[in-house]
C-alpha cells in the first residue's frame, strides 16, 4: 500500500473502518485484496509513503468529518509486527538486487547498530512502529492486528466487509535469517520499548481493540 492510507466507509453499521499502512506490515497483501471494496483509496501527501496515526488526525480525518463521517463514526486500524522481526524485514526487503538502498553487503548485526545508532547514511528505516500509529501523546488508532496472527486479521477484514477474502503473500524476501549478538538484542529490545508494549497487548488473542488513547511507555 506504498504511498496510500485505505479508507472504508459507507459500509453499514459497525463496519466502517480506515486501514493505516504501517510499513513491512503485508501492506501490499492488504491493498491488493481489499482495494476492490473500498470506497476510497487515498494517496498520502506527496513525498510520504505511509501516512501515519500523525498525519491522518491532522489532515484525514478532518476532511472526512466534513464529508458526514465524524470520528467516532469508523475504526481507526494498524497492522503491527513483532519489533525485531519489523526491523529484520526491512533488512531483507533491501537485500533485493533492485533495491536502491541495498543491504546486500550488511549483515543484520551491522544494519542493526545502525539503525540504533541513528545513522541518517544508512539504508536504515527512519521511523519506528510505535510512533506509526501514535498523535497527541498516546495511540491513535483504534484496534492493533498483529501480522503474525494471519487467522485473525484475515477474519476480521473478511468480517467488515462481508464477504470470504484470500489475502496472497507479497514483496517477500529470499534473504537468510539474520543473527545479532546478544547484546544487540539488548539494546533493540531496550530501544523498542513502546513497541512491546503494543506487542505483549497483541500476544493472548493477535489484536487490541479499544487501543486509542493508551499512552505508551518513554517519550516517542
Amino acid at each position: 500500500m506504498i504511498g496510500r492510507v485505505m479508507t472504508f466507509l459507507e459500509l453499514g453499521p459497525g463496519r466502517d473502518f480506515v486501514l493505516l499502512a504501517m510499513p513491512k506490515t503485508a501492506s501490499t497483501s492488504l491493498e491488493r485484496t481489499l482495494a476492490p471494496y473500498a470506497t476510497e483509496v487515498v494517496a498520502s501527501p506527496p513525498g510520504q509513503k505511509h501516512l501515519p496515526a500523525r498525519g491522518f488526525v491532522h489532515t484525514r480525518a478532518p476532511r472526512l468529518a466534513a464529508q458526514g463521517h465524524p470520528r467516532e463514526s469508523y475504526e481507526l486500524v494498524s497492522m503491527f509486527r513483532e519489533p525485531i522481526a519489523w526491523l529484520e524485514s526491512w533488512w531483507r526487503y533491501r537485500a533485493r538486487e533492485d533495491s536502491r538502498q541495498s543491504t546486500a553487503d550488511m549483515t543484520f548485526e551491522e544494519f542493526a547498530l545502525r539503525y540504533l545508532a541513528g545513522d541518517g547514511r544508512a539504508p536504515v528505516p527512519k521511523g519506528r512502529p510505535a510512533r506509526f500509529i501514535h498523535a497527541q501523546g498516546a495511540v491513535a488508532v483504534d484496534r492493533v492486528l498483529s501480522v503474525e496472527r494471519p487467522d485473525v486479521w484475515s477474519t476480521w477484514f473478511s468480517e467488515r466487509i462481508g464477504v470470504p477474502l484470500e489475502f496472497e503473500r507479497r514483496n517477500a524476501s529470499d534473504a537468510e535469517r539474520g543473527e545479532l549478538a546478544f547484546a544487540t538484542r539488548e539494546a533493540l529490545v531496550a530501544h523498542f520499548a513502546p513497541e512491546y508494549e503494543v506487542w505483549r497487548r497483541l500476544d493472548a488473542t493477535g489484536e487490541w481493540s479499544g487501543a486509542r488513547g493508551t499512552p505508551l511507555v518513554n517519550p516517542l
